[in-house]
């Protein structure tokens, strides 16, 4: 619903790669909304399952980003990433990150929480006042699913349900905490987006197969959560992670159509 960024490499047609090292040099978002990516330094092309994808080194300040873009409507959103992590080495290694110049900062990222393992944390705004979450404040820590092993196939989604009041991540389809029900303000309708970056100068490292974001509630309303599911199933259909969904989800052993 309202998709505005899909990164695909497994759709050779939409990336270019320099011959020889094999380094990044262009790639292109596949929803029609048609964003311009920036590379940073230089990504190398690898393959999974016989399929495209990109690898960045961790020490190597390897990143994807954009300028400010849509994300939200009037504070829903979600976004999914499929691929592995390297070992963390600081705290605030994030596995992607959306960023904003605006004020109040009302922004998020999905980063490790731990310097040496992949404990997994929600990070939200910094603010004293007026933030995303008065209850949650700073960030929200994963309590299952966790840690996150590196080098691991896995797939990770995180959602702002503004309409039913709910905050959520979820690792391969199951909650990583307890969906937060204090959503008191919509976090930023446009921001920039980072992968494999903080919203500060961090850099992180691991392989993207696949990143998707929307502008829309998780599902139909009402709590629904029709559309991440179907997002879940179709990457996990795609990328053998099927194994890793939970017995209870809808896409567990057919993958959506349409």
């Amino acid at each position: 619903n309202d998709l505005r960024m899909w990164l695909n490499p497994s759709d050779t047609s939409t990336t270019t790669f320099q011959a020889g090292p094999n380094n990044l040099t262009s790639i292109t978002d596949s929803s029609s909304v048609g964003t311009t990516i920036n590379i940073n330094n230089t990504p190398q092309q690898g393959t999974e399952d016989n399929k495209q994808i990109i690898v960045f080194d961790h020490g190597s300040n390897e990143y994807l980003s954009t300028g400010s873009i849509a994300i939200a409507a009037n504070g829903n959103h979600w976004a999914a990433f499929a691929g592995t992590i390297a070992s963390p080495d600081n705290s605030k290694d994030s596995i992607w990150s959306f960023d904003t110049t605006q004020s109040p900062a009302r922004d998020y990222a999905i980063s490790s929480g731990n310097a040496s393992q992949f404990d997994g944390e929600l990070d939200l705004d910094g603010l004293s006042t007026n933030r995303i979450s008065s209850s949650a404040g700073n960030l929200i820590n994963f309590t299952a699913q966790t840690p996150i092993q590196p080098n691991t196939n896995f797939l990770i989604l995180c959602y702002f349900d503004k309409s039913h009041g709910e905050i959520g991540v979820r690792v391969n389809g199951s909650n990583a905490f307890t969906p937060e029900t204090d959503y008191d303000n919509s976090i930023r309708t446009t921001a920039g987006m980072n992968i494999f970056r903080n919203r500060g100068s961090q850099t992180f490292g691991g392989k993207l197969f696949e990143f998707i974001a929307a502008q829309g509630q998780p599902g139909t309303g009402g709590g629904d959560k029709t559309y991440i599911e179907q997002a879940e199933g179709y990457i996990a259909h795609k990328w053998g992670l099927t194994s890793n969904l939970p017995v209870s989800h809808p896409y567990k052993s057919v993958a959506p159509t349409g």
